[in-house]
């Protein structure tokens, strides 16, 4: 009779293990360089969840990459709405991938390739001459390049005026060229179209003098 309980309550508590199991979501991701391909390591994995009616995060797990820049990572099936995948790595732009609830499998792996874009910049330095007028000045014109983060410089013109050298920074994603026009106006007029190819993680700099 000992043996019969030990072997039930054995039995109760393998079947309670792997019905949790099959209640987690499981995730099984690659990080990559999109223009390369080559595998990122060490790349912060973050898993965050938004339940119905409200946009408060909640973080439900987190990991990092391997050599391969591969990583596996479960979280238990909740009441929430909304799963965020956020991947990260210092110089690189964050990969952020939302997936409501009913997109996702408890039955099998869910399997997500992720491309992390190495970070470059462009440095326009803009140089004055020896006897300028007060309204001598630079327009320049963007018109390719990256366009949605905080630092990034939108694809327009922009003036710029002064009496002083300036330095104006502008990201980009590495491996990627940026495209401008420019025109210098006043006592010296000149003008160009160039482009700038980014070296990831590195400044390439464009002198204009006016």
């Amino acid at each position: 009779m000992k043996y019969l309980v030990v072997t039930s309550l054995l039995v109760f508590i393998s079947l309670f293990s792997c019905k949790k199991e099959e209640l987690d979501f499981k995730f099984s991701g690659n990080v990559k360089a999109p223009e390369t391909g080559e595998n990122i390591q060490n790349a912060a994995v973050k898993i965050y969840t938004y339940s119905t009616g409200d946009n408060i995060e909640t973080l439900k797990g987190s990991t990092t990459t391997d050599a391969s820049g591969n990583y596996d990572i479960a979280v238990e099936r909740s009441k929430f709405e909304t799963l965020v995948i956020r991947v990260s790595k210092k110089n690189y732009f964050i990969d952020e991938k939302t997936y409501p609830i009913d997109d996702l499998t408890t039955e099998d792996q869910n399997a997500i390739t992720h491309f992390l874009s190495p970070k470059s910049w462009t440095k326009f330095i803009l140089k004055k001459g020896g006897v300028t007028a007060s309204n001598d000045h630079i327009k320049i014109q963007k018109v390719s390049g990256k366009t949605d983060c905080e630092d990034c410089c939108k694809n327009e013109t922009k003036f710029y005026y002064g009496n002083e050298d300036l330095d104006v920074y502008c990201l980009n994603d590495g491996n990627k060229y940026m495209k401008f026009y420019w025109w210098t106006i006043g006592s010296n007029t000149s003008n160009g179209i160039d482009s700038i190819y980014n070296t990831p993680f590195d400044t390439t700099s464009f002198t204009i003098n006016y």
